[in-house]
C-alpha cells in the first residue's frame, strides 16, 4: 500500500519513522489519529511486524477499538491481542497472568466504585473513626488515586489536603493502610491498583519484564501529555531494552493538572530517550485561518512548550468576534441572539456550543435560556441549580421562606453525623411536620431530637437562621448563604468532595449572582425555572431534543470534541484565566485551556468580556479583559458592539 498518497507530508514522516523512540507533536485538528492508525499499518505492512507485536496504549477503549479496527481495514489483518487498549486494561491483563508473582491471586476481584467506597467505609469504621469531621470514601479513594499515580508522597499529600479542616491526617493514614490490608485479605484490587501492581510486577520480576519487552516490539501512546508519573514509568519498562516507542500528544493541550497528569512527560520526553526524532503536525484540518491565528498568537505566550503553529488549509471565513459587554446578564442575551442568528444561517443548534472556565459562569445564560424556553443540554454534567453543592446551600433559603418544607429539612440534617434517611423523617415528623427556624426555640427542640454527635453541627448552622430575623437579612440571600460556608458548610465541602476547590467557586459565584434580586423568595423563584430542587434528576433529552439543543460545556470537558461555532465566557481577569489557578502555579494551563477553547471552533468564534459585576455587598467591580484578550492583535478580531 502507497501510505505516502492517503496522509500528507507531516503524517507520514511520522507514520514511516525509523525504529526508536518518537514524539508527535500533534496540534489541534491535525490528525493525530490518521497518523497513529498509519503506523501501525506501515509497522505490519513495511516493517513485517505481527500485529501482535505491537502494543498501543490509549485513555478510552473506544479510541483504541476505533485505531485498531481502522488499521485492520488497511492491512486486512487482525490487530488486538487482547493487551491493547487502556492503560487500566493493559495492566489487569498483564495481572491475570502473573498476579501470584506479588502476592495475589489471578482470580482477584476488581473493585468497582461502588465497592470500593463500601469497603472504606468499613476500614473507617474499623478504625473508630468519628464520622463528624473525617473525609467521605470518595473523597479518600480520590486522593489516594491521584496520589499512587504521581508516585507521591502519600502523607505529605494528606497534610496539604486537610491542613485548612479538621480532620487528622494521622488517622487517615491509618484508615489508607487497613484499606491496604483487607483488599490484600480478600484478593481485590481497586482500579488504580491496576496500575500499582502492574508498574511493581514489572520493575520487580525480570523475567516477566524481559518477556514482555520482546513480546511487544513496538509500543504507541495517545495523548501521552495527559500521562501521569505510573502511566510513564509502566511505558519505559516495556520499551528499555528496544527503545521502539512512538508517543502522540499535543502540549499545548495539557489542562489536567489537577487530576495528575504531568506534561513534562511528554515535554522532557527527549531527555528521558536520548537520540527520540521528534515529528511535528501543524497543518490543521478543522478550523478557519482566522480562527487559528487567534489560537497561535495567544499559546505563543507560553515559555516552556514545543513551539509550533497551526497552519489552515481551509478557505478564509469570518473574523472571530469580541463582544464587550455590560454584564453577566447581557452576556446571556447575547449568547441567545446571536446563536438564533446563526441557526437561522443554516447552523444546527446541537453544532453551536457555549464554553466556560468554571460552572457558575453559566449561570446567568442558563436562567436566560430558561426564560426564552431555548432548549440546551449541558455536557460537561448537570445543570448548575442541579448540583449538589448548589441545592444544599439553597436549602437553608427554602427552610427560612417554608418551615414546612420536609424535603428541605431532611437534606440538611443528613448533612450532620449519624443522620440517615429515615432518621430524618423521623425528626420532622416528631417535630410536628413544621419547624420555624427564626424561633429560638426550635432549636432547642431540634438539638434535643438529634443524635448527641450531630449537636455540634447543628450548634454552628442555629446562627445563620436566627440572624435572618434578627439582623433583617431577608431581602439579602447571598450573606444567608455565605454565612452558612462559613460556619458549616466549608469545611463539609472538604470532607465530601474531592473537587471541593471547584465547588467553592461556584459558591463565591452563587453568593455574587443573589444580588440581582431583593428578596430570598424572588431568588428562589427565579432559580425554580432552572431545576425542581425536589427532584435529584431531571428528564435526559430525547434524541431529537437532544439534536435541537444549545450544547453548554466546561473547557476541560470539551477538549477532544469540535462545534460549528464556539462562544467563550467571561474572559475577564481572575475569572479566564482563574484567579485561584494562577496564583497556584502561574497562567500556563489557562493559557492551554485557552487554546483548547478556541481550537474547538470550525467557522465561528465569539469571544465574551463583560464590563462589571456587581458583588454581595451591593457593590459594583469593573473586571479587567482577560490578558488572553490583550494578547491578540486588534487586526485578528471584530468588535460586536451595541449589547449594553
Amino acid at each position: 500500500m502507497d501510505f505516502q498518497a492517503a496522509p500528507n507530508a507531516e503524517q507520514s514522516a511520522a507514520g514511516t519513522a525509523p525504529d526508536g523512540p518518537a514524539l508527535v507533536v500533534a496540534a489541534a485538528g491535525t490528525g493525530k489519529t490518521r497518523t497513529l492508525i498509519y503506523r501501525l499499518a506501515y509497522l505490519v505492512t513495511e516493517k513485517k511486524v505481527q500485529p501482535r507485536e505491537v502494543l498501543l496504549l490509549t485513555f478510552t477503549n473506544k479510541a483504541a477499538k476505533e485505531m485498531l479496527t481502522r488499521a485492520e481495514v488497511l492491512v486486512h489483518q487482525r490487530f488486538n491481542s487482547g493487551y491493547s487498549g487502556t492503560f487500566h486494561s493493559f495492566a489487569n491483563r498483564l495481572l491475570r497472568s502473573h498476579a501470584d508473582s506479588i502476592g495475589f491471586g489471578r482470580d482477584f476481584t476488581i473493585l468497582d466504585a461502588d465497592d470500593a467506597k463500601k469497603l472504606m467505609r468499613v476500614c473507617m469504621d474499623e478504625q473508630d473513626v468519628e464520622k463528624k469531621h473525617f473525609p467521605k470514601p470518595d473523597v479518600l479513594l480520590s486522593l489516594f488515586g491521584i496520589v499512587s499515580g504521581r508516585m507521591g508522597d502519600l502523607s505529605a499529600a494528606v497534610d496539604e489536603r486537610f491542613e485548612l479542616s479538621e480532620v487528622d491526617p494521622d488517622l487517615v493514614l491509618k484508615v489508607h493502610a487497613r484499606y491496604q490490608a483487607r483488599k490484600k485479605e480478600s484478593n481485590s484490587m481497586d482500579f488504580d491498583d491496576l496500575l500499582i501492581h502492574a508498574h511493581k510486577l514489572l520493575s520487580e520480576d525480570e523475567k516477566i519484564r524481559t518477556f514482555y519487552q520482546e513480546e511487544f516490539k513496538y509500543v504507541l501512546v495517545d495523548e501521552y501529555q495527559d500521562t501521569n508519573a505510573i502511566q510513564a514509568g509502566l511505558v519505559h519498562l516495556l520499551v528499555k531494552r528496544h527503545g521502539n516507542l512512538m508517543v502522540v500528544g499535543d502540549d499545548f493541550q495539557s489542562i489536567y493538572s489537577w487530576r495528575g497528569a504531568d506534561f513534562r512527560n511528554f515535554l522532557d520526553f527527549e531527555k528521558f530517550y536520548p537520540g527520540a526524532k521528534t515529528f511535528k503536525l501543524q497543518i490543521n484540518y478543522r478550523s478557519t485561518p482566522e480562527i487559528l491565528d487567534v489560537a497561535n498568537e495567544v499559546i505563543s505566550g507560553n515559555p516552556e512548550q514545543f513551539q509550533k503553529e497551526l497552519q489552515a488549509v481551509r478557505e478564509n471565513g469570518a473574523k472571530p468576534s469580541l463582544a464587550k459587554v455590560r454584564d453577566g446578564s447581557v452576556q446571556a442575551r447575547y449568547v441567545i441572539e446571536k446563536a438564533r442568528e446563526l441557526n437561522r444561517k443554516g447552523i444546527p443548534l446541537s453544532e453551536i456550543c457555549v464554553l466556560y472556565r468554571a460552572h457558575f459562569h453559566a449561570m446567568e445564560l442558563q436562567m436566560e435560556l430558561a426564560r426564552e424556553h431555548m432548549p440546551y443540554v449541558v455536557t460537561s454534567g448537570v445543570r448548575f441549580f442541579e448540583q449538589a453543592h448548589i441545592k444544599d446551600v439553597c436549602i437553608v433559603l427554602r427552610l427560612l421562606v417554608n418551615p414546612s418544607d420536609e424535603l428541605a429539612f431532611t437534606r440538611l440534617i443528613e448533612m450532620l453525623p449519624r443522620v440517615g434517611k429515615k432518621g430524618s423523617h423521623k425528626i420532622f415528623r416528631k417535630l410536628g411536620g413544621r419547624i420555624n427556624l427564626q424561633c429560638p426555640e426550635a432549636h432547642e427542640k431540634l438539638l434535643a431530637a438529634l443524635p448527641v454527635v450531630a449537636r455540634e453541627g447543628w450548634e454552628a448552622i442555629k446562627p445563620v437562621f436566627l440572624a435572618y430575623r434578627e439582623e433583617n437579612l431577608q431581602n439579602d440571600p447571598g450573606e444567608i448563604i455565605f454565612r452558612f460556608k462559613k460556619a458549616f458548610y466549608a469545611e463539609y465541602m472538604i470532607e465530601n468532595f474531592d473537587n471541593h476547590k471547584f465547588r467553592t467557586e461556584d459558591l463565591d459565584g452563587l453568593i455574587d449572582f443573589t444580588v440581582k434580586f431583593d428578596s430570598t423568595e424572588s431568588f428562589l423563584s427565579e432559580i425554580a425555572l432552572l431545576s425542581n430542587l425536589d427532584t435529584e434528576n431531571s428528564k435526559a433529552p430525547s434524541e431529537e431534543e437532544n439534536k435541537n439543543s444549545l450544547r453548554l460545556s466546561t473547557i476541560h470537558q470539551a477538549k477532544g470534541l469540535e462545534w460549528k461555532a464556539v462562544f467563550v465566557l467571561f474572559l475577564n481577569e481572575d475569572m479566564f484565566p482563574s484567579k485561584k489557578a494562577t496564583e497556584d502555579s502561574g497562567d500556563a494551563e489557562e493559557r492551554r485551556l485557552f487554546y483548547v477553547a478556541v481550537t474547538r471552533a470550525e467557522d465561528e468564534l465569539f469571544l465574551c468580556s463583560p464590563l462589571v459585576r456587581r458583588q454581595r455587598d451591593g457593590g459594583m467591580i469593573f473586571l479587567d479583559p482577560s490578558r488572553f484578550l490583550a494578547e491578540i492583535p486588534d487586526n485578528f478580531l471584530q468588535q460586536d458592539g451595541g449589547y449594553f
